[in-house]
C-alpha cells in the first residue's frame, strides 16, 4: 500500500527492501580476526634473615642458683634462645663474637673488675619460609672457666653482645 504524504509517495517495499540490501552488504564483509600477545610475568623473592620481635634474649652465666659460687669446680654457663626466620632455603650467616665482657655493675663493691665469657652457638638451621611456624631458633651460650670467675669481686655482672643475621 503506497502512503502520499504531501506530493511523496512512500512504498514500504522500498524502504524495506533498502535496509535489507544494507544489513546484507555488512554480513557479507568478512570478520576481522582477533589479535593476541603473550605477556611475561615475573617476580624475585629475595633471600633475607630476621630475628622475630619482641626477643629480649638474655644470658645468665651461673655455677648454680642463678650465680656463680666461686667456689665452684666446673664452668658457669647459660644459654639463652634467639629466634629467627629466613626465606625457604636461605642459609643465614651469622656474626657473632667468640667472647662477652661483663664489667661489675654493683656500685661500690667492685669498682672495675671484668670477666670474660666465651661465646657458641647451636642449632638454626636454613630457612623454611617467613610465615607462621617457621621458626628457627639458635641458642647462644657463655661459658666461663672456673679460673676466670674464681678470684672476682662480689657484685653485679653485665654486658652485651650483638648478634647480627644475613642476608
Amino acid at each position: 500500500m503506497n502512503t502520499i504524504v504531501g506530493q511523496r509517495v512512500h512504498t514500504p517495499t522500498f524502504s524495506a527492501a533498502l535496509v535489507l540490501a544494507a544489513a546484507t552488504l555488512f554480513a557479507a564483509m568478512p570478520a576481522k580476526a582477533a589479535d593476541s600477545l603473550t605477556v611475561t610475568v615475573n617476580a624475585t623473592v629475595s633471600g633475607v634473615c630476621k630475628f622475630n620481635s619482641g626477643q629480649t634474649p638474655i644470658v645468665t652465666v651461673q655455677t648454680s642458683g642463678g650465680v656463680i659460687d666461686p667456689s665452684a669446680a666446673g664452668p658457669a654457663t647459660g644459654s639463652t634462645p634467639v629466634v629467627y626466620r629466613c626465606t625457604n632455603g636461605t642459609t643465614p650467616i651469622w656474626t657473632i663474637p667468640a667472647s662477652a665482657t661483663v664489667t661489675c655493675t654493683t656500685s661500690g663493691s667492685c669498682g672495675t673488675s671484668t670477666m670474660v665469657a666465651t661465646i657458641a652457638t647451636s642449632g638454626g638451621g636454613n630457612g623454611s619460609g617467613m610465615g607462621s611456624g617457621q621458626d628457627k631458633t639458635l641458642t647462644v651460650t657463655g661459658s666461663m672457666a672456673a679460673a676466670i670467675y674464681a678470684n672476682a669481686q662480689a657484685g653485679d655482672y653485665s654486658g652485651t653482645i650483638t648478634v647480627s643475621v644475613a642476608p
